[in-house]
């Protein structure tokens, strides 16, 4: 009875410390809508996910999520997403910590968004010395236009003087014939 009873505890403790957590297959319900934006990690050989409620790393063709301190791994970045534990992360993720990786797509970030804001001043001052000149243009176009209508009205008031005075002498011409005869 003895060895019963040892043997019944054995093959408990046994079933509860044979399976601990780490190696569970867990699944995370994670839903993300649209693709992350991810910002590449040159020096550290990844790419990270920015602008994301998670903290979502892509290499090898993989996606992997960090939550709550646990691991995740998918080849979607919709999911299914499966627990991994640490130790099978690839070594390229592995030897950073958590925060690491955060400072660096943070710096990366700023950096990025610093160029892109270079990028769209200069952009927004292209386009308005483009819109400048195209008012410019267009203001040249008018004063161009006025300036050919002006001198068509005035040989048109040239020519209109000069019928009239043709039609004075005519008219003189005419009432001198009339009292030489």
């Amino acid at each position: 009875m003895m060895k019963k009873t040892i043997w019944i505890a054995v093959g408990i403790a046994g079933m509860l410390l044979g399976n601990p957590a780490g190696d569970a297959k867990a699944e995370l319900n994670v839903r993300i809508g649209s693709r992350p934006e991810f910002v590449e990690l040159r020096d550290l050989g990844f790419s990270v996910a920015v602008g994301s409620p998670y903290d979502i790393v892509y290499y090898g063709n993989l996606y992997y999520l960090n939550q709550n301190g646990l691991w995740y791994r998918s080849s979607d970045y919709r999911g299914p997403w499966m627990n991994v534990r640490e130790n099978q992360l690839p070594p390229t993720i592995r030897i950073h910590r958590l925060d690491d990786i955060r400072r660096f797509r943070d710096t990366e970030y700023r950096g990025i968004e610093s160029r892109r804001t270079l990028e769209q001043r200069r952009s927004d001052e292209n386009n308005k010395r483009n819109l400048d000149q195209q008012r410019s243009d267009e203001n040249n176009k008018r004063n161009l236009d006025q300036q050919r209508s002006d001198e068509n009205n005035k040989r048109k008031l040239d020519q209109q003087r000069s019928d009239e005075n043709n039609k004075r002498k005519l008219d003189q011409q005419r009432s001198d014939e009339n009292r030489d005869r």
